[in-house]
């Protein structure tokens, strides 16, 4: 789940969150982590740590182990640098849907172009079913409002109380639309999920 829905985070969202002047940066920053990631297992644990250390903070991401304090000895082994923590958190404030769907659409087709059908099987496939699958479940309406009114603002305990309402058997689709519901995008998202479910099974 930790890789899919990091690799979903770069493909869909990263290139998307900011401020208007700041589209480039972010764009550029979704080509990079891909680039990062695609080279085995090494690429994606440098990638995801690039991620953490430039986007969160560890009051945020307490789980992260690059920005603990053991984490400062892997920097170099991640290709990172002490000044690239949080640079990109002033890039990463806007997440409506609106922002996200423009700049989808003017760089689907490039970032695409980037993640092979192989890759796409490999590592998010079967968790993009997954998501799509429980959105359109009976069950999805009444789970979700459940966890709303349990947990209304998304943290780090979202995942366990979503466990406990689902039995475990809808807790990372529950705990990942609940993020995108509570940041008002979960329509767009779920539109690029289709989107990327398509273009892939073609």
């Amino acid at each position: 789940m930790r890789r899919t829905l990091f690799i979903i985070t770069v493909f869909i969202f990263s290139a998307a969150l900011l401020a208007a002047p700041q589209d480039k940066k972010a764009v550029d920053f979704i080509k990079d982590l891909i680039k990062r990631s695609s080279n085995g297992e090494q690429g994606y644990l440098n990638a995801l740590r690039y991620f953490q250390y430039t986007t969160t903070t560890a009051k945020n991401n307490p789980s992260s182990f690059i920005l603990s304090p053991y984490g400062k000895t892997s920097l170099n082994e991640s290709g990172i640098d002490v000044s690239d923590k949080g640079k990109m958190i002033p890039v990463l404030k806007d997440r409506t849907g609106k922002r996200i769907q423009k700049l989808w659409s003017e760089n689907k087709e490039e970032i695409l172009n980037m993640f092979s059908i192989e890759k796409y099987n490999a590592f998010l496939k079967s968790d993009i079913d997954s998501y799509i699958e429980f959105h359109d479940s009976p069950e999805y309406t009444k789970l979700m409002k459940k966890l709303r009114i349990k947990n209304p603002v998304p943290d780090k305990t979202s995942v366990e109380k979503a466990g406990a309402l689902s039995g475990w058997s809808h807790y990372k689709e529950m705990a990942f639309w609940h993020r995108r519901i509570y940041e008002k995008n979960d329509k767009v998202v779920y539109s690029i999920l289709k989107e990327l479910k398509d273009h892939y099974g073609r």
